[in-house]
């Protein structure tokens, strides 16, 4: 890269030169002719420093488009977070199931020590036409409710992800380079 210098004409005109255009004539920019001085003579003349341009970019479609996915995931993210804490948190209860007493006696009694008495009150509980359904039914409400905590804990684990998500995909718009404008 060729060096510039500063001249100044007779005139008091200041123009910036080259040193491959030691020894010839040039135009000014007011338009008169001016002969430049050899090259021993021109590295004499002030250097003029290179100015520093800055590329400017401009905003481009990709940047846009992430920063509106981006902002998007994260609200409706954000959404789903204050709606499984703040808004319809999960009740704090537990879950008490109702055997009925025969049930308990089984599994809390050992039944070898059962008398005759015991064991045909036994049988006729365990012969009734709805045993089966009414046990099956307290262990469905237990599974009801396990399964909606564990979809409830999912669902929230999916909004914190996903607000993670949209917060780096708004991040990444900034720092990606825009267009180069002239």
């Amino acid at each position: 890269m060729a060096q510039t210098y500063l001249l100044k004409t007779p005139d008091g005109e200041e123009v910036h030169v080259e040193t491959s255009q030691a020894g010839e004539t040039i135009t000014t920019p007011s338009g008169k002719q001016v002969e430049v001085p050899t090259l021993r003579e021109l590295k004499k003349l002030p250097l003029v420093e290179p100015e520093k341009t800055t590329v400017k970019r401009k905003w481009s479609l990709g940047q846009s488009i992430l920063l509106v996915f981006g902002l998007l995931i994260a609200f409706f993210s954000l959404g789903g977070i204050l709606m499984f804490t703040v808004i319809f948190p999960a009740p704090w209860q537990t879950i008490e199931t109702e055997l009925p007493t025969e049930v308990v006696e089984v599994i809390e009694g050992d039944i070898d020590t059962w008398n005759l008495e015991r064991m045909l009150g036994f049988w006729e509980f365990a012969t009734q036409k709805d045993v089966m359904d009414q046990m099956r039914s307290n262990g469905g409400i237990d599974r009801f409710y396990i399964d909606t905590a564990r979809n409830r804990q999912m669902s929230l684990i999916g909004s914190v992800v996903g607000l993670v998500v949209g917060l780096a995909m708004m991040i990444t718009s900034f720092l990606l380079p825009g267009k180069k404008v002239a």
